[in-house]
């Protein structure tokens, strides 16, 4: 059996939003890893800290109010937060490359869709390339997604939805990146095209080798597409595992049982949804000890005043103080 090489490892990740205001604590020492070819999915309510985390991985956070207190990003054993700017530029669509989440206004409206996927790879065509060979890579990458060619010349108002994600998608995988992040990749489509591009994003992971990361608050999505789940609550990761841990495993936070409580049960056409109580607290004033206490069924005192225990199985981890009770029954 082949080893597994680690792709990305980020480690005690903190990052914050210093405005006048206030200061608000958006991502609290995360730790996760992906290794090559695998997909992670980053599971958790909006505010959860999903999207700041891609955005550090890239080093696209809010120049005037974006802050990473600490940690590591170790991207094939390089620290991406070390990286100069200029590096970074040559990092960002060559290594590390992110399908944004409105593709409505990921593209230009007064630009050719052709021409938009033609610019990343003229950006980093250290090969030396000709036109006439980046217009042909372009084809290739419409032909990939499933548009035909011929419909380079126009631009983003004559395409759907679900189409301009499809270039969206080519344009991020224009110079093959090893790492390609999805921020919500399927939010503001309908049903059928979230299906098409999820298939879409499964053919070209097999086809290229590429390594991926799905931010999304939809555990069907994650079903159907990773090989971890890391799932997220005002900025920590309360559970990771493998995709088995968290659909099949026995034990889970309390927070994901909330989760997997709010999709609909076709089966059981009679039993209402089970929504989670009470609200995302305030980043900007975080709980002490647990941060779902507030909102769990099984909160205690000892929950409002101590870091949650941590669980481990192989490669399952989950915060919560029900496994430290457990851990001392046994």
């Amino acid at each position: 059996m082949e080893e597994k090489k680690t792709l990305l490892e980020i480690k005690d990740l903190e990052v914050i939003y210093q405005t006048d205001e206030a200061t608000v604590h958006a991502v609290n020492r995360i730790n996760f890893s992906l290794n090559e070819k695998e997909t992670i999915g980053l599971v958790g309510e909006t505010g959860a800290g999903k999207t700041t985390t891609a955005l550090t991985v890239l080093r696209l956070l809010p120049e005037r109010t974006g802050r990473i207190k600490g940690g590591q990003v170790l991207f094939r054993g390089e620290n991406l937060l070390d990286k100069s700017v200029a590096e970074m530029r040559r990092v960002r669509g060559a290594e590390i490359s992110i399908i944004f989440q409105d593709p409505m206004t990921a593209l230009n409206p007064a630009l050719t869709v052709g021409d938009q996927v033609l610019e990343s790879l003229e950006i980093h065509n250290t090969a030396g390339k000709s036109r006439q060979e980046l217009n042909a890579r372009v084809d290739e990458l419409f032909n990939l997604v499933g548009i035909p060619a011929e419909r380079k010349t126009e631009y983003p108002h004559q395409f759907s939805g679900g189409m301009k994600q499809r270039i969206v998608i080519a344009i991020a995988l224009a110079c093959a990146p090893q790492l390609l992040i999805a921020d919500e990749p399927t939010t503001a489509l309908d049903v059928t095209i979230q299906a098409q591009v999820l298939k879409l994003m499964e053919n070209l992971k097999e086809e290229l080798g590429t390594s991926m990361i799905i931010i999304t608050h939809d555990l069907g999505v994650v079903a159907e597409t990773c090989d971890k789940v890391a799932i997220m609550y005002a900025g920590e990761i309360v559970e990771t595992g493998t995709a088995e841990d968290i659909f099949n495993g026995k034990e889970h936070h309390p927070y994901t049982v909330g989760l997997f409580n709010a999709i609909p049960n076709l089966d059981e056409k009679e039993e209402r949804l089970r929504p989670i109580d009470g609200l995302m607290p305030d980043p900007a004033n975080l709980p002490k000890g647990c941060k779902f206490g507030p909102r769990c069924p099984h909160f205690t005192e000892a929950c409002g005043i101590e870091m949650p225990y941590i669980y481990k199985e192989k490669e399952h981890r989950i915060m919560c103080n029900l496994f430290k009770k457990e851990a001392a029954d046994e």
